[in-house]
């Protein structure tokens, strides 16, 4: 994709973040995540989504996400997608978060929250034209 393509403005590069908890931890986990998107919208983000993973079906030949990270009935996975313009986008989000106490002390929080030797999952992605 070329550099003009991921500026647009409705963002072509996301950062996704794999989180497994245990469902006692939803309210908790809910809360703190809010906050957190909250302080990356004041950071320059363009916006973030979370999903819970619904259905445990899959097609003949698939697997299921909830298999590959070793989902438990008593847990719950969860998908948060945050938005940006682009790789330079997302870097300057980030710098700038750094600087920011109150953002490290939301991070630091996560831990506790997720399933015991669970290591929230990420990676960045972006947007291919097909």
């Amino acid at each position: 994709m070329s550099e003009l393509d991921s500026n647009r403005k409705d963002g072509g590069y996301v950062q996704i973040f794999v989180y497994k908890l245990p469902n006692k931890n939803r309210g908790a986990l809910q809360n703190l995540l809010k906050e957190i998107a909250e302080k990356l919208r004041e950071h320059g983000t363009l916006g973030s989504e979370f999903y819970q993973l619904y259905s445990r079906e899959v097609f003949q030949g698939f697997t299921t996400m909830a298999s590959t990270f070793a989902s438990l009935p008593e847990e719950e996975l969860w998908v948060e997608l945050d938005h940006y313009k682009g790789r330079r986008h997302r870097d300057q989000v980030m710098a700038d978060l750094s600087k920011d106490s109150s953002a490290s002390a939301l991070f630091r929080q996560l831990g506790p929250l997720v399933s015991t030797g669970y290591s929230i999952v990420m990676g960045e992605f972006e947007m291919m034209a097909l």
